[in-house]
């Protein structure tokens, strides 16, 4: 690893584009009068084709075209700690001519040669020239040198950060980080790199020439308050051997791990040397940070709704906030009203096996799949008091999967949406003295429903590489989210992913959210942005609240911004898992499980309250007495909980 110095600026010099590598010094990189000249007057519209040809410039000259061209087979790039030999293999051509961009997907970590940051993403990350092997965002591309190859003068070094963008890399190198079985059991290969302010951890084989997983395994963002960098002392009870001490260090930072505001994460670098050398360039860049007075962009702040101490908590399938007050639970044994503020638990009639909960606001009724059959049930909103009522089985559900609820015809009616393999069984709900209910459509799916939601008069069904909107109470085809016309669209039917989620941007526009990718699309199914959403590692969960997406993996929860597609905070949670379908309750599965609340800062007022007092507080960290833990526990022979317990 090249061991670099960050060269401090003064504020007459920090304005310049960034850094970039000289020898062992990182210092500001120069913008070249070319590249200036090309951004002002060469205005080339982005756009991706399949094997088509690019579109004229403002100027009519074709030699200043720039193609970006989306590729059928994908080749393999090398990774960026590798890029001189990558490069050393590209046959220059020795007369200029303008770059042909591909679409690339890449194996490993790469950065793009404009910008210098990372091409984060699983998929379809950047371009890259083919013919020179100028490698970059799409973002990047208008702002790319147009000789190629491009002149040595002009690239910029392996490190190069933009102090006033706070884009770029600083500084990388291989380290070793736990295994994800603690520090007790050995160290993990690992390449760090420190970009964008944040410090990107990706797991590597052992073996010696093995390239880094294109996944990223930890990302730590320096914005944060709480962030800091320092050597591992004997003090600080870190496992290890007294050599091993000798080169560790911890960046430590909040969010991290729950309850605590805290948490440090060890690493070790490989010799004493380039410990110092993280931890001196690590400190640096958050000393550039504070001074610019870069504020912290989370969105969200976790709070601690229930530990283990609960014991319904440790089965939890499902939630739903009630109100301010109250959230509904669902577990194996049941279905729970938990008032957060009086330690008061209500068990809701006497079904097994909750796997989602729906809360019909408009109707006042609430629907449960429940039971090993996966049966639809409604009831009265009252039922959540304790009251007792009669309970509206669907009997044709059995066997869903998911459902959703929603209004139409100006809100006039309720409807409720129930998935079962490729069916969707369309309901209207009644509610006078009884519930009652009128099956009005049922829809057949090209295969197995895997996300529905209701947009306004639609209902909005993903499934395996793909969307559909269906009209409710209107007969009519179902519209396509992808338009089989769109030839920047057909890579998402030659490798099918599974459908995450879809997102109504507005009236005009959908983001829809894939297992490797997310996309934006107009209301024709054609492609409405060239940016695309890249998730840092593979996705499990994808959870909606407006504007705020975001986005489960096993290490964390990263959360996008869509109208602005800024990826803006990471909640490094190790086995966290949603609850609802906002992403505001969420079950962590650590050596204590717990339920965890995801406030989010930017609203007025909480979703949900929780007592300020410290007893209070107290009281949800320590387990309760054997006697009062036994009133949660579900009595024998089925009976199930007291009405009130506690």
């Amino acid at each position: 690893m090249t061991i670099l110095r960050i060269v401090q600026q003064d504020s007459s010099s920090s304005s310049s584009a960034g850094f970039s590598t000289t020898s062992n010094a990182v210092v500001p990189c120069e913008t070249d009068a070319i590249e200036n000249m090309f951004e002002q007057n060469l205005k080339i519209k982005f756009y991706i084709s399949s094997r088509s040809t690019s579109p004229s410039s403002p100027s009519g000259d074709e030699a200043d075209l720039v193609k970006v061209i989306d590729s059928a087979h994908l080749p393999v790039h090398t990774p960026t700690i590798k890029r001189k030999e990558y490069h050393s293999r590209i046959p220059f051509p020795t007369k200029n001519k303008t770059h042909q961009f591909f679409l690339m997907s890449f194996t490993a970590p790469t950065k793009c040669h404009q910008c210098t940051s990372l091409m984060v993403g699983l998929i379809r990350q950047g371009c890259v020239c083919d013919a020179c092997g100028f490698s970059c965002h799409t973002t990047c591309v208008e702002k790319a040198p147009r000789a190629c190859p491009v002149p040595f003068q002009q690239k910029k070094g392996a490190l190069c950060l933009d102090l006033q963008k706070g884009m770029g890399t600083a500084y990388e190198g291989h380290v070793w980080i736990p295994k994800k079985t603690g520090v007790e059991k050995g160290w993990q290969r690992a390449l760090a790199i420190a970009c964008d302010f944040k410090l990107f951890l990706y797991d590597m084989d052992e073996e010696k020439d093995s390239k880094p997983n294109v996944v990223v395994s930890q990302s730590i963002d320096m914005r944060d308050r709480a962030f800091s960098v320092s050597p591992v002392w004997s003090s600080d009870f870190i496992p290890g051997k007294k050599k091993e001490m000798l080169r560790m260090f911890k960046v430590t930072a909040s969010q991290l791990s729950a309850p605590s505001n805290r948490y440090s994460i060890p690493i070790l670098a490989d010799s004493e040397n380039e410990r110092s050398e993280w931890v001196r360039v690590l400190s640096e860049l958050h000393k550039i940070l504070r001074k610019r007075h870069s504020g912290d962009r989370s969105v969200y702040i976790l709070k601690e709704a229930c530990d283990s101490s609960l014991p319904l908590i440790k089965t939890t399938q499902t939630a739903t906030i009630i109100d301010h007050k109250r959230i509904a639970l669902g577990n194996e044994e049941g279905l729970f009203v938990v008032h957060v503020t009086i330690d008061e638990i209500i068990r809701v009639g006497d079904m097994k096996h909750i796997h989602q909960i729906e809360l019909i606001p408009h109707g006042q009724m609430v629907a449960v799949i429940s039971g090993r059959r996966h049966h639809v049930q409604l009831f009265p909103m009252s039922a959540l008091d304790g009251r007792k009522t009669d309970v509206h089985k669907l009997v044709e559900t059995k066997g869903c999967q998911t459902m959703t609820s929603g209004t139409v015809c100006q809100g006039a009616h309720t409807c409720l949406c129930v998935a079962r393999k490729s069916h969707v069984f369309c309901y209207e709900l009644f509610q006078s003295k009884k519930i009652s209910h009128r099956k009005f459509k049922e829809l057949q799916t090209p295969t197995n429903v895997q996300w529905m939601a209701i947009f306004g008069e639609q209902l909005c069904i993903g499934f395996q590489s793909g969307f559909l909107r269906y009209p409710l109470k209107r007969e009519g085809i179902p519209y396509r989210m992808l338009h089989s016309h769109d030839p920047t669209l057909s890579f998402i039917a030659r490798q099918p992913v599974d459908a995450l989620c879809a997102i109504e941007i507005s009236s005009i526009e959908y983001l829809l959210c894939f297992k490797s990718i997310g996309i934006y699309t107009d209301s024709r199914g054609l492609r409405s942005r060239p940016a695309e959403l890249m998730w840092p590692a593979t996705p499990t969960y994808c959870r909606y609240n407006a504007p705020y997406l975001s986005v489960y993996s096993e290490n964390a929860v990263d959360i996008f911004d869509v109208n602005s597609t800024e990826w803006i905070q990471t909640v490094p949670l190790k086995k966290v898992r949603p609850l609802n379908s906002e992403g505001s309750l969420n079950i962590l599965h650590l050596e204590t499980i717990r339920l965890m609340y995801f406030k989010n800062k930017m609203t007025n007022g909480d979703e949900l309250v929780f007592p300020e007092s410290d007893d209070r507080q107290k009281q949800a960290s320590v387990p309760m007495p054997r006697q009062q833990a036994a009133l949660f526990l579900p009595r024998s022979k089925g009976k199930g909980l007291p009405p009130k317990a506690l």
